[in-house]
């Protein structure tokens, strides 16, 4: 039986490793860039840093935990909390147009946060079966986007809720339209809603 030397995984570690701790570096840098001289984040740039990346991450966990905060009854509704270089974007079902309304508001004051889109309806929560199948329609649309070729499948992030399918993203003006062209080929789509910073 031929033993594998024991050399080869740890120098497979130290390879992942050393791509990890450059892509946080690079990182880091590219949010360190994003400060202006008085600490104040700056407009974004055309591509989203994973400096930005890790404040969208924190961005949606602030809210959610804002939300449960202020009013209970926010932790019965289906709310999903969405954030693409620091755009906020809220779908699901909600008790009242009053928590409706105070949800934008309650996510307008995170730190950080540019805009907020609130696309939440007033109605029950949706059923387990549409929350499958909306998953199912994110995941087809996702693959479609990765088999074209020359789409910039990184740069959309895709939602779905009770068919409606959100497209978020930093895109031009013609990858935009080929992301919508992409979308209406997956059965099941009621309707598409575009949430895109356009660049040029």
């Amino acid at each position: 039986m031929l033993m594998m030397p024991d050399t080869q995984p740890q120098q497979l570690l130290t390879r992942v490793l050393l791509a990890l701790s450059l892509l946080m570096m690079s990182g880091c840098a590219s949010m360190m860039a994003s400060l202006s001289g008085d600490g104040h984040i700056d407009e974004p740039s055309s591509t989203r840093t994973f400096g930005t990346y890790v404040e969208d991450q924190n961005i949606e966990l602030k809210i959610k935990a804002n939300l449960y905060n202020a009013d209970p009854h926010y932790k019965d509704a289906n709310i999903s909390v969405f954030s693409y270089n620091r755009i906020v974007l809220l779908t699901g079902q909600i008790p009242s147009q009053d928590l409706l309304d105070r949800a934008t508001r309650i996510a307008e004051k995170v730190r950080l946060v540019r805009k907020v889109h609130n696309e939440m309806a007033v109605s029950e929560p949706t059923s387990l079966a549409i929350r499958v199948n909306d998953s199912w329609i994110t995941t087809k649309i996702n693959a479609h986007m990765l088999a074209t070729k020359d789409f910039p499948a990184s740069k959309v992030k895709v939602l779905t809720e009770n068919g409606v399918v959100y497209l978020m993203g930093l895109l031009t003006e013609n990858e935009a339209n080929w992301a919508v062209d992409i979308v209406r080929q997956v059965y099941g789509v009621r309707k598409i809603v575009k949430i895109i910073e356009y660049r040029s």
